[in-house]
C-alpha cells in the first residue's frame, strides 16, 4: 500500500540538490508537493517532469525574504489546507564563512539554515497538532558535528540538532513526528558536490579518495530512508538527529 498517495508536502530547496530529488520521488509516488526555491526555470523543468502536473505548487521566492515568505505560507495553507510531511532541504553557507563575520552575518547563516524552517513549522504544526499527526524532517549535515567546515557553517548546522533534539521531543506528545538527518558529502544534480567536481576536478578526486571504499554517494540514496522517516511507523525518529554519511564523518 502506497502511504504518500494524496499527502500534501511542502519541500523547501527543491530546485537542486537534495531537494530536487525527494521532489521528483514523492511525485512519483502520488503525492502534491509545494516546491519552494528562488529559480522559476529550475522549478518549471522539475514540474515537466511531473505525471500530475496540475496537483502541485510552485514558489520561486526567496524565502529568507520575511514578506514573500509570510505571502507563500498563507499562499500555501490556502490551497492544500492540511500539510502532512515537510522536508527542509534549503541551507548552506549564504556566502558567509569568515570566523570573525560580525554577529549580523552570523545571524543570516543561521536564519537561512534554521530560523526559515522553525517559521514555516509554527505555521503549519498548529494545524497538525489538531490533526494528530505530521512529519518533519531537517535535512542539516554531517559537519554539525564534526567542525570540517567554517565557523559560521558549522554553527548554523549545530542550531538545527538543538532545534530538532528539543522540538521533537515536544511534538512527540501530540504524534508529530520532527527529526532530522545528517547527510556527508554526496552528489546531485547542480549540488555544491557536483560544481566541485566541474569546476575543481582533481580536488574533487583527491576528496573522494578519502572516503570509505573511495565512493560519492548520489541523491538518490538518501530516498528510502527518508520515506521511512516520513511514515507514521517512525515515531523512535522523534527528536533524533540521524547520521547518513557512509562514515565520513571519521574519514574527512
Amino acid at each position: 500500500m502506497n502511504s504518500f498517495k494524496n499527502k500534501n508536502i511542502i519541500v523547501t530547496g527543491a530546485s537542486k540538490g537534495l531537494g530536487k530529488t525527494i521532489s521528483i520521488e514523492f511525485e512519483k509516488l502520488g503525492s502534491n508537493i509545494a516546491m519552494i526555491a528562488r529559480s522559476k526555470n529550475l522549478l518549471d523543468d522539475i514540474k515537466s517532469q511531473f505525471k500530475e502536473k496540475d496537483n502541485h505548487l510552485l514558489y520561486d521566492i526567496d524565502l529568507i525574504n520575511d514578506d514573500e515568505r509570510n505571502k507563500c505560507l498563507i499562499d500555501i495553507e490556502k490551497k492544500f489546507k492540511n500539510i502532512d510531511i515537510i522536508f527542509h532541504c534549503l541551507g548552506g553557507s549564504f556566502g558567509i564563512n569568515q570566523p570573525l563575520d560580525e554577529m549580523s552575518k552570523y545571524m543570516n547563516s543561521i536564519k537561512g539554515n534554521l530560523g526559515v524552517s522553525i517559521d514555516i513549522n509554527n505555521k503549519f504544526i498548529p494545524n497538525m497538532k489538531k490533526n494528530g499527526f505530521g512529519n518533519i524532517i531537517h535535512i542539516s549535515s554531517v559537519v554539525g558535528k564534526q567542525a570540517t567546515a567554517s565557523v559560521p557553517y558549522v554553527t548554523a548546522k549545530s542550531s538545527i540538532s538543538g532545534y530538532v533534539r528539543v522540538m521533537g521531543n515536544y511534538l512527540a506528545n501530540y504524534n508529530i513526528i520532527l527529526c532530522g538527518v545528517m547527510p556527508g558529502a554526496f552528489i546531485a544534480e547542480d549540488n555544491a558536490m557536483n560544481r566541485f567536481r566541474k569546476f575543481k576536478p582533481t580536488e574533487y578526486n583527491e576528496f573522494v579518495e578519502k572516503l570509505p571504499k573511495q565512493r560519492m554517494p548520489k541523491s538518490e540514496e538518501y530516498i528510502e530512508i527518508l520515506k521511512l522517516l516520513s511514515s507514521k511507523e517512525s515515531k523512535i525518529f522523534s527528536g533524533s538527529m540521524i547520521p547518513l554519511d557512509t562514515g565520513q564523518g571519521i574519514s574527512i
